[in-house]
């Protein structure tokens, strides 16, 4: 019987978990402006950093989201990037993706 090689198996590349992967950081991005609009605060696992050209800001624990990002955006102004998700593996949002989420809090 020959042997499969990974060009003579195409799906074999792709890992299992890539469609749960793929899922899972949807899922957390959706996560993002609810708990915005209901200034929830963070489970331990996750993590929100802003992230601005010179310097992060990371969020304490125990804070509420919506309060804490109001604050920042009074102080610093729009991030260019952000950090979100699981603080093992967290999801990074460009501006264009987060802008409007923050926009709803009424800077």
């Amino acid at each position: 019987m020959p042997k499969k090689t990974l060009k003579s198996m195409p799906h074999a590349s792709r890992s299992p978990r890539a469609p749960q992967t793929e899922k899972t950081e949807k899922t957390e991005t959706a996560l993002l402006p609810r708990l915005l609009s209901e200034n929830a605060v963070l489970s331990s696992r996750q993590q929100l950093l802003l992230m601005y050209s010179n310097f992060q800001a990371d969020m304490p624990s125990g804070t509420p989201i919506g309060t804490w990002v109001q604050s920042q955006l009074k102080e610093h102004g729009m991030p260019s990037l952000l950090r979100f998700g699981p603080r093992h593996k967290p999801q990074v949002l460009r501006k264009d993706e987060f802008a409007p989420w923050f926009q709803s809090l009424g800077r």
